[in-house]
């Protein structure tokens, strides 16, 4: 696919995007500074870093961690024991010792994995640094934001990144996003990882590059052909919001089948019973089926 830089922040009388970073949900409360931990226990297990805090009862209702466990490298992390953030909330965003993060609620189990995980899956998702458990029993995914960006999830419209919205962008930067993530779910896909109900919320952009976000429903797709189905969904949904026209879901399909050669005729063999004689039988019934 061609390789156009998406341009996100021109001069001010040619902007291409409206940032509007005032705008997110509220779940930030004011930061108790006396408040810190009574005692500390640092550990480390391989490449893993953990740090134990214990506390004095309090009525509380901002993140105070129980433990955080996070890469080696990660040093920022050592004295993150509270965040100025109602404990339970969804997604938050928040600037520590000069760097931006991301903490995603989910389920111990699935912050771990995603951490253990993310060696082997980095390059088309977010910067998985850590986890941490609050006092209050809740677990959250720790990513990093490595450089400024923009996300569509006002939630996360802090520090370092800002939101911006589908209908701020022009056409041609429709076009570039829509192939910047066409090259990253096939990137996944090769993998045999799918996202899970994707929505524009699992975008974070760059300059000049984009990373999926808010993985808690990644998994391993059972049969290679089922990837096919979620890129499906995926070119339906970006149809459906008028960020790619029908222009920009052939070329997406069509690099897609190239990149995933093996698992899109599996798929044509699943749907039709019959092998495809040749890649424009499979672009064709994709398409086809972007559209029933």
């Amino acid at each position: 696919m061609k390789k156009t830089e998406f341009a996100f922040v021109q001069k001010e009388e040619d902007r291409q995007l409206s940032i509007d970073a005032g705008k997110h949900d509220d779940y930030m409360l004011p930061e108790f500074a006396r408040e810190v931990p009574t005692s500390s226990r640092k550990s480390e297990a391989g490449e893993t870093v953990s740090q134990d805090y214990e506390w004095k009862e309090s009525k509380s209702e901002s993140i105070r961690v129980k433990r955080i466990g996070f890469r080696k490298g990660e040093d920022d992390l050592l004295d993150l024991y509270r965040v100025a953030a109602r404990d339970g909330a969804d997604s938050i965003c928040f600037k520590h010792n000069s760097t931006t993060y991301i903490l995603r609620k989910t389920v111990g189990e699935i912050a771990q994995a995603l951490f253990n995980a993310y060696g082997k899956i980095q390059g088309a998702v977010e910067n998985i640094v850590g986890y941490l458990r609050t006092v209050l029993g809740n677990d959250y995914v720790i990513s990093k934001v490595d450089r400024e960006s923009w996300s569509f999830d006002k939630r996360i419209a802090k520090a370092n990144v800002h939101f911006t919205d589908v209908d701020t962008l022009d056409r041609k930067s429709k076009d570039r996003l829509v192939e910047m993530i066409t090259e990253k779910i096939a990137e996944l896909h090769a993998k045999n990882l799918i996202i899970g109900r994707f929505t524009m919320n699992n975008i974070l952009l760059g300059q000049d590059d984009m990373r999926f976000t808010d993985l808690r429903k990644l998994r391993v797709s059972r049969r290679r052909s089922f990837v096919i189905e979620e890129f499906k969904s995926v070119m339906q949904y970006l149809f459906a919001i008028g960020l790619a026209t029908k222009e920009d879901v052939y070329c997406s399909i069509a690099f897609y089948a190239a990149q995933n050669e093996e698992g899109c005729r599996e798929w044509y063999f699943d749907k039709t019973g019959r092998k495809a004689a040749d890649s424009l039988d499979v672009v064709g019934r994709i398409e086809e089926d972007v559209y029933s």
